[in-house]
């Protein structure tokens, strides 16, 4: 029997579907001898139905999720790299693994097994984890490179905009540019100046600023623990330890750092040796070498609190 009791024209079928249903139909009918008995014409049809759902449907997949479409304005999206996990993802972008579920959720899947290397993840800013500055004025011609959003070109800065772990900041020539973090230490950084960011390596070690070239103006406000450290100001010759201070620090073509204090006191190290720069001093530290005994400095800069 090929299609006696079929139900519905064969004219629906090509001569492919029509060969791919005789294929169905004999296995139906002849396979079943196995079991001592055909089926009975209700079960017959009952395939039959079956069959043609199947065939003319196809097997229902996965429902399909609902198109996403994240607002560009309220977050990042991220390319989900090799050997990155949820954890690994919420750690860098949120500053928590264990926010790995609200991170699903904010991109409508159910599954985390389907986060794969390629993907695309938004990072809503909800969620996402707090600047550590914010470019609150400048002058001139100020860029922001914004590593921690996988840009690769520099750009145009704006006010209010939140700078992040690893995000980079120059001013260009007769440009100046001011950022507060949020401990509320204030940066000033005068023209053809190149500045990091860099979180604490642990939540008890404080934020820093590496100064790649040019000159930055640091006011620190003072902890109430006189053992707290509040601050890493980093170049590539040394290190200073900032507790509650206003001091200057400059970094010349050669890498080369000078360090002038104007209130409080400065720790400064290179090579395994430091010194303490107190108010009205200053140090030299040449690239390589330990810094220099702490010598007097001229009279300290005009505060400007705009």
């Amino acid at each position: 029997m090929r299609f006696a009791d079929f139900p519905y024209p064969i004219s629906t079928f090509s001569p492919r579907k029509e060969t791919v249903w005789n294929s169905f139909w004999d296995f139906c009918c002849t396979h079943t001898k196995a079991f001592g008995q055909k089926l009975p014409k209700i079960q017959r049809l009952f395939l039959v139905n079956l069959f043609l759902f199947v065939f003319v449907f196809g097997i229902p997949a996965e429902s399909k999720k609902q198109t996403f479409q994240p607002n560009p304005d309220d977050g990042i999206t991220i390319i989900v790299e090799k050997g990155q996990t949820l954890s690994i993802i919420s750690k860098t972008y949120l500053d928590d693994p264990r926010k790995w579920k609200e991170l699903l959720k904010s991109n409508q899947i159910d599954n985390p097994n389907l986060i794969i290397p390629g993907m695309k993840l938004w990072i809503p800013k909800s969620l996402g984890k707090k600047p550590l500055a914010d470019l609150q004025r400048f002058t001139g011609t100020t860029e922001v490179l914004k590593i921690s959003q996988k840009q690769n070109d520099w750009a145009k800065g704006n006010i209010g905009e939140g700078l992040y772990a690893k995000d980079e900041v120059r001013t260009l020539k007769e440009s100046e540019a001011q950022f507060v973090f949020q401990s509320g230490s204030r940066f000033e950084i005068t023209e053809n100046s190149h500045v990091i960011m860099e979180r604490g390596k642990t939540d008890s070690e404080p934020d820093e600023v590496f100064l790649r070239q040019g000159r930055i103006r640091s006011l620190i406000p003072k902890s109430k623990s006189p053992n707290q450290k509040m601050f890493l100001l980093k170049t590539e010759s040394a290190e200073s330890v900032v507790k509650g201070t206003d001091f200057i620090t400059e970094v010349d073509t050669a890498g080369n750092t000078t360090l002038s204090c104007y209130e409080g006191s400065v720790a400064v190290s290179a090579e395994k040796v430091t010194v303490l720069v107190n108010q009205g001093f200053a140090t030299y530290v040449e690239k390589g070498k330990a810094p220099l005994k702490p010598f007097p400095v001229p009279n300290p800069p005009i505060p400007n609190n705009q």
